[in-house]
């Protein structure tokens, strides 16, 4: 398989991407940074055979970018058989009333406008190709959760489910396939705030988190496992189900963890 994993240069992404290689598949990563795809390529191909490996920096708010990534593939790929859009951002975490227009609008570019550009994009040359996965990746707010201060960001991923679901539904009798992609609570430096930024919040929320969130080498097998084995389309890959969570609820009467390590220390 030939994999395009949008902002994978770190976290999530990059852990999606070594999964697939790992597995034998090639995989074009991508971010805004070129020098971060640059390290990321270089650093993966002394790892994996370097033919398996290439790199296009792509800030997926801007179409012609888009547009670019998916002809790299191409060309140095062959086709593209698998697209994730991981790409996002959650900006700041303050009352709606109190954030910068600015930072609103970049999280909305990010997580809604950008995401309806790959898929725009992607659509169009998996015709082309007949044939293709497109997975987009859920978040919080995907399954309507509220939580104070981050209103943007729930809302922009409880558009991406509604937005996935249609994009399923018109790819129906399609060589085109369309999934849902939901790595639950990750501990990645998107989730746990710097530490000028930390307080008794902090620390509260991080023992909820310490419960339910989980590791990227932990999360990212089952996600490429599930991918890799989809054949319907409109298929989920839900890592935290409702019964895990009452699981580990329970669980944790018992067993404490610490899922951040040095990360949120």
């Amino acid at each position: 398989m030939n994999v395009v994993i949008t902002g994978s240069t770190k976290g999530i992404g990059l852990g999606l991407a070594r999964e697939f290689l790992r597995r034998g598949h090639a995989v074009m990563v991508s971010s805004r940074r070129s020098d971060a795809v640059e390290q990321v390529v270089a650093d993966l191909r002394r790892e994996y055979p370097r033919e398996r490996v290439a790199g296009q920096p792509c800030d997926v708010g801007d179409f012609e970018q888009v547009q670019k990534l998916w002809d790299a593939a191409v060309a140095a790929l062959g086709r593209v058989d698998i697209w994730i859009n991981n790409a996002g951002r959650d900006g700041m975490k303050v009352p709606f009333f109190m954030l910068p227009p600015e930072d609103m609008k970049q999280t909305i570019t990010t997580n809604l406008i950008g995401l309806m550009n790959c898929n725009r994009v992607c659509i169009t040359g998996m015709y082309r190709q007949k044939g293709g996965w497109i997975w987009n990746m859920e978040g919080f707010g995907s399954n309507g959760a509220v939580r104070p201060t981050v209103g943007v960001y729930g809302a922009s991923k409880y558009a991406v489910r509604y937005f996935t679901k249609a994009m399923a539904k018109e790819l129906e009798k399609t060589p085109v396939r369309m999934g849902y992609l939901s790595p639950g609570i990750v501990a990645t430096d998107l989730l746990v705030p710097p530490p000028d930024r930390r307080g008794e919040r902090w620390e509260q929320n991080k023992k909820i988190l310490n419960i339910l969130a989980d590791t990227v080498e932990t999360v990212t097998p089952f996600l490429v496992e599930g991918m890799l084995a989809a054949e319907k389309n409109g298929t989920a890959v839900r890592w935290l189900t409702n019964g895990k969570v009452r699981w580990r609820f329970f669980k944790a009467l018992f067993v404490k963890r610490d899922v951040f390590g040095p990360l949120g220390a």
